[in-house]
């Protein structure tokens, strides 16, 4: 309710009435003082006492809140939540992309002459006036064609995602157009440049300020702001259905959005906008603002330039003559002096009339009297105060559009796209009768520099493409003295060394472990290469630079950081470009230089031409070669959740205690519970371990000197490493005692990763394999392992003949801790492309495999081109071997995992025919964190305790392999007696897996890698899994359920929607909150989704992977790049491949076997048969020939020949390509061919099939 006002000593004390002079001609007699209710105060910072202050109930910044509201309900209440769209209405004629705004149910807020609902929007004054309401609407049909055109690039996106996504560009698109042809045209050019505010050409604007309050100043607000009032006209010219024009009153429409329904008014009004001057600021203004809203009763009235200047005095502004100054323009000390500076249709007297002394003329009065400042519409005043206002809410805004500050900022293409955007297009984007615009909305049209264009011009006025704003990396830079980088680099290596050498000390200090079994597997298993020991000495000094940034400690004021937020930090500062800077200090860090040149050799530029992989993945990815690499950082989903937000492990709880052990929530969730699968045979775990072997192996960290880390001390983190991580042991733990026989208590040894972040910010991880699907752990990730590999004879990879197997893996000493030579001297361990293929037998086994297989292709390839060389022969061995490796990932394994619909949202589906056009070179291939940490560790529920041997029968043998006496022991691939690797083989493809669930076996969740006969000396699987997943600071499971399109958990209840019952229950046992609980427990515990082996957020998180191993691999098999891609007969052969056919072309056991032998073979769709019954590649279409065989006829490579009647062949690099010929002159076809030749040929019959008849 209005305050009672205008009632003598009755009124309110917050009225303040204007009195109405005796002779006012507007007013009538009766009228003797307009209400003013005085503006709603709001407290002083820290409600502290002073000055009266007035609230703004509107954002400051230019966000469009007008249109999207400054609340979460009000914003809610503008969605359509489909498509990102606003709820925009068909009615009138309008569909729903050219729809009017929603309806305001509350019908207090306009008056409709129509009876139509007001209109809804962020602010209530989209109903002012319908030219308001034109305005609003063609920036909310703006909106909702952003989202459209992102949705078209972005189809994985939903429904949030988009509505935000094409917010954030409406309000940038909102933003440039305020400020490139708005607010010039207001302030002229001086003060663009006075004030800092014309906007970029290119690149970033560094100017964002922490420190600047960017609200809305009272002068604006109150006097400069409103200027606009006095630019209204009385009427205005809208067309009518007819296209006839007719002159409407402003009153008569004033609040009232009727006209905002009639089809083809909008349209109509934005032309008037377009084509219509507007009147000049000045101490003029409409009759009818001045009388406003007036009904029936007199007293009613409202003169809204009074009200403008009694709101200047409300809220206490200075007067004209004060803000003169602030703006440092020349003093006026008289109403004479006022001549020069105003107006020459300003009359002085009536000034001297109305004020006492020219101190006293309000602000309003006294700047719009001015002359306009050259250049400008407004004068000096009003130009200072308003280019003021528009450079702290520029300068102020961090998530201001041209500004580089993350997450919020675009990347440069994406600005580049929003620079494009004019008022022009956006009326012609989002009308219906609007064709031709002046690319200048905001000048009227002329004949010359201004001439309106039409709108399907996409030359000066141009639509919106929304390709730069296609979900990828975003690439951003922070603008930084090198000088300060610099000086932070050479404090962090500093700092190094200083570090390195007290924890030298502190290792030889250290006594030795009386049984390190586990500790020296793990740590050699997870051993960082001599590349990887290299990255990490400078990632740890940009480790220790990064701590001096966020400290500041040594630097100077100026070189410090802003006070920012940790997740702004966290962007931006590895945005700093340090590559020019570290190189220089490489010299300082005491190790010797890659050899690049001989082991991963960068080309550049790359060879597009090439069809072979590089083995590091160099160049897979012709504009970011370093994509997908080997030695680089991993990528992640979602920010880390490091408790520090940089670098200290994620430890603690949401609720500030701390997280339980990692080992108590294995005892709690992960204990052993025996159940098998009654589907999946043993193979899916095993060719699950060697794809994860393929695709990610993240090392431990060293000491110096290569030396491993002893982290088995409950606080060896203080006392040893900062990269020691151990894992408390509980009193209650059911099988390792707390305490040591010495009273200390005990705890599971565990390393951080070794570090390997390449730029400044939080500590990230390396993967020093490729992330493709390019059997590295059979070639290697590096030019100098793939030597070692190779016979470099005759294409094929090299072999060790063991009598009983021909063609083992080659020994060697790559596994540093081989435990069967402690057994039998000559058994040693097997060299492979990844170095932990002695991990145990089943994964010798299929190493063992793909070593034939390659082998094998190259020896058919050597027979049909025998005059190949031995490169050749090797990279097309290779080449075929990926290839079929990939078909059966995506073909076999995978849709066992996923499941046919998790396969399909994915687009993971091979091809049945032709080539996968889907290839993306913005799209980094790259593991993810959440992948390599935690998703693709499933594969441990699956894993037996005992692996089965069993022979080429398929019936049970003696000595069947025990797990936990096997690690890193190949002695079982020996035992010739039992079959060595065959029937291991045979027992992978032969009995089922462990059920997928949350349990995992005893033997390797207590006696990971353990001392055969020691005990208490293994590790706990699962429990590593936790810890490392905190070691490299990923988030809980409850972000990755909201990340995959789940409801986010409030509390463990919320989880039965994915879960049983008792899963639930165990999870809330082992957390206090549902927001601590862990990735790898959290995935683990959901029930399969129908069809899928796992549940949905797992589905998700390695279905995101997959894809990108798929659409950003350039070499993947299905590829149509005319460079890299197989012939389509060749292709054809690819996927015929399987698991089963290349055991059986590898195996001396198997001879019946299962089609798919990831599935236990049943007597219907699985039945097994002979080895000859499955389908064979053919290696034939591999043949070299200068020339093409056709029906038995030879075609030179590069000529035509007519094979049939009517039919040609040209032989091409990939083969014959056959094409009819177009018959129109059957005569001559008949006098050139014969008869029978002619009527072999079904394309001729068809073409001249009346003539033949007639014969």
């Amino acid at each position: 309710m209005p305050l009672p006002c205008c009632r003598g000593e009755n009124s309110h004390p917050e009225c303040f009435e204007i009195p109405v002079p005796e002779n006012d001609s507007l007013q009538s007699k009766n009228v003797k003082c307009l209400p003013y209710s005085r503006s709603l105060p709001v407290p002083n910072p820290k409600c502290s006492f002073g000055q009266r202050q007035q609230s703004n109930m509107a954002t400051s910044y230019l966000d469009l809140s007008q249109i999207y509201g400054n609340t979460n309900e009000i914003a809610n209440r503008m969605r359509l939540f489909k498509n990102g769209k606003i709820a925009l209405r068909s009615v009138g004629g309008f569909n729903n992309q050219l729809g009017v705004p929603p309806a305001n149910l509350d019908n207090s807020v306009c008056r409709s002459s129509s009876g139509k609902p007001c209109l809804l929007a962020g602010n209530n004054r989209i109903n002012f006036l319908p030219t308001s309401g034109a305005m609003y609407t063609i920036w909310m049909r703006q909106h909702n064609l952003i989202a459209e055109k992102l949705s078209e690039v972005n189809p994985q996106w939903n429904d949030q995602k988009l509505f935000e996504e094409a917010r954030r560009i409406n309000i940038a698109q909102f933003q440039h157009v305020t400020f490139n042809e708005m607010v010039p045209v207001l302030v002229g050019k001086e003060q663009l440049r006075v004030m800092g505010i014309k906007l970029q050409n290119s690149g970033y604007d560094s100017g964002y300020d922490i420190n600047i309050d960017s609200s809305a100043s009272n002068v604006f607000a109150a006097a400069a702001g409103q200027f606009f009032l006095t630019l209204l006209p009385s009427k205005f010219n809208i067309e009518d259905r007819k296209f006839s024009s007719r002159s409407e009153s402003l009153l008569k429409h004033f609040n009232d959005p009727s006209l905002i329904y009639e089809k083809g008014k909008i349209d109509g009004m934005l032309k008037f906008l377009l084509n219509a001057p507007i009147e000049k600021p000045g101490l003029h203004s409409s009759p009818l603002l001045r009388t406003a809203f007036q009904r029936k009763d007199e007293a009613d009235s409202v003169d809204i330039i009074a009200m403008v200047i009694q709101m200047g005095r409300d809220h206490g502004l200075p007067s004209y003559f004060q803000w003169r100054k602030f703006c440092k323009l020349d003093d006026v000390n008289s109403f004479l002096a006022l001549q020069s500076i105003f107006k020459p249709s300003v009359n002085i007297s009536d000034f001297e009339r109305l004020y006492e002394t020219p101190e006293d003329i309000d602000v309003f009065v006294g700047g719009l009297s001015e002359q306009p400042s050259k250049g400008s519409l407004l004068g000096p005043t009003f130009a200072c105060l308003f280019a003021h206002q528009m450079a702290q809410t520029k300068r102020g805004d961090r998530f201001w559009y041209e500004n580089f500050v993350s997450p919020s900022a675009f990347t440069s293409e994406q600005i580049d796209e929003i620079r494009k955007t004019t008022m022009a297009r956006v009326i012609c984007d989002n009308t219906d009768t609007v064709t031709h615009v002046q690319h200048h909305a905001f000048s009227l049209p002329d004949d010359y520099g201004n001439c309106p264009l039409s709108c399907n011009s996409t030359g000066i006025i141009q639509p919106f493409d929304a390709k730069s704003f296609k979900d990828d990396e975003k690439l951003t830079t922070l603008p930084i003295t090198k000088e300060t980088i610099e000086k932070v680099i050479r404090l962090g290596l500093k700092q190094f060394q200083r570090y390195e050498e007290g924890e030298g000390r502190r290792i030889s200090a250290q006594l030795a472990d009386s049984s390190p079994s586990a500790l020296l597997s793990h740590a050699l298993l997870m051993a960082p290469k001599k590349e990887s020991i290299d990255i990490a000495r400078t990632a740890s000094v940009l480790r220790e630079a990064t701590n001096i940034l966020l400290t500041g400690n040594g630097l100077n004021k100026e070189e410090k950081l802003p006070d920012l937020d940790v997740e702004t930090l966290q962007k931006i500062l590895p945005q700093i470009d340090v590559g020019s800077v570290i190189g220089n200090f490489t010299p300082f860090l005491a190790r010797d230089p890659l050899p690049k040149e001989q082991c991963l050799p960068e080309p550049l530029p790359c060879d597009h031409t090439s069809k072979y992989r590089s083995y590091s993945g160099w160049c897979n990815n012709l504009k970011n070669p370093k994509f997908g690499n080997a030695f680089t950082q991993m990528r992640r989903l979602l920010d880390p959740a490091y408790d520090d937000g940089f670098d200290t492990p994620r430890t603690r709880s949401v609720l500030g205690s701390e997280l339980p052990s990692a080992r108590k929530i294995s005892n709690i969730v992960h204990s052993d519970a025996p159940k098998f699968h009654v589907k999946f045979t043993h193979m899916l775990m095993q060719f699950g371990q060697i794809l994860d072997h393929d695709m990610m192996h993240s090392p431990i960290s060293r000491g110096p000197r290569n030396t491993i880390l002893n982290c088995s001390s409950c606080d060896s983190a203080e006392t040893l490493s900062i990269h020691c991580f151990p894992i408390k042991i509980d009193a209650d733990d059911p099988f390792f005692p707390s305490r040591h026989n010495d009273g200390r208590p005990r705890c599971m040894p565990f390393a951080r990763s070794l570090l390997a972040q390449v730029s400044l910010g939080y500590r990230n991880q390396l993967n020093q394999l490729t992330s493709f699907l390019d059997a590295s752990t059979i070639y290697g990730s590096t030019q100098c392992e793939a030597n070692k590999l190779r016979l470099f004879s005759d294409g094929k990879l090299n072999f060790t003949d063991l009598g009983f197997n021909k063609e083992a893996l080659p020994q060697g000493n790559q596994e540093r801790d081989c435990r069967s030579i402690l057994q039998n001297r000559q058994r040693k361990c097997f060299v492979a492309g990844d170095e932990r293929s002695n991990e145990q037998p089943g994964l010798t086994a299929i190493h063992n495999i793909f070593l034939r297989e390659h082998n094998r292709i190259a020896r058919y390839l050597k027979q049909i081109n025998n005059f190949w060389s031995d490169e050749k022969l090797f990279q097309e061995a290779r080449r075929i071997n990926i290839a079929q490796l990939q078909n059966i990932v995506y073909k076999e394994w995978l849709p066992v995992v996923l499941g046919c619909q998790n396969m399909e949202k994915w687009g993971l589906m091979p091809q049945t025919s032709g080539y996968f056009e889907g290839y993306d070179d913005k799209c980094d291939a790259t593991i993810s964190q959440e992948m390599s940490t935690s998703a693709f560790r499933f594969g441990h529920s699956l894993i037996r305790g005992v692996f089965t041997r069993m022979n080429d029968n398929f019936q049970n043998m003696t000595n069947h392999v025990n797990l936990t006496e096997t690690f890193s022991n190949p002695s079982p691939v020996y035992d010739k007696n039992s079959g060595h690797m065959e029937s291991i083989l045979m027992g992978l493809i032969g009995v089922s897996s462990m059920a997928f669930d949350r349990h995992i076996v005893t033997a390797v969740r207590n006696h990971l890698f353990a001392k055969p006969g020691g005990p208490l000396t293994g590790l706990d699987l699962p429990a590593v899994n936790i810890q490392r997943a905190r070691d490299h600071g990923v988030q809980g499971y409850n972000a990755y359920r909201k990340y995959c399109g789940l409801r986010k958990a409030s509390t463990f209840s919320d989880l039965r929607d994915t879960m049983s019952s008792e899963a639930v229950t165990a999870l809330e046992t082992a957390y206090a909150h549902v927001d601590d609980i862990d990735l790898f427990p959290g995935i683990m515990s959901e029930s399969p989704t129908r069809g899928s082996l796992v549940g949905p957020t797992l589905a998700c998180l390695i279905g995101e992977q997959m894809q990108r191993l798929k659409k950003c691999d350039r070499f993947y098999y299905e590829t149509n790049d005319s460079m890299v891609r197989f012939t389509p007969d060749q292709l054809v052969e690819i996927r015929k491949s399987s698991l089963s056919r290349i055991i059986c072309d590898n195996s001396e056991y198997a001879a019946n076997i299962q089609p798919n032998v990831f599935l236990m073979p049943d007597d219907l769709a699985n039945s097994p048969m002979t080895c000859s019954e499955l389908p064979e590649m053919d290696l034939n279409k591999w043949v070299e020939r200068d020339y093409c065989l056709v029906d038995e006829r030879v075609v030179n490579r590069g000529k035509t020949k007519r094979i049939t009647p009517c039919v040609t062949c040209t032989c091409t690099l990939e083969g014959p390509e056959c094409h009819s010929i177009t018959i129109n002159d059957c005569s001559r076809l008949l006098r050139d061919y014969s008869i029978s030749d002619i009527q072999k040929d079904p394309v001729c019959l068809i073409q001249c099939s009346q003539q033949l008849k007639k014969l």
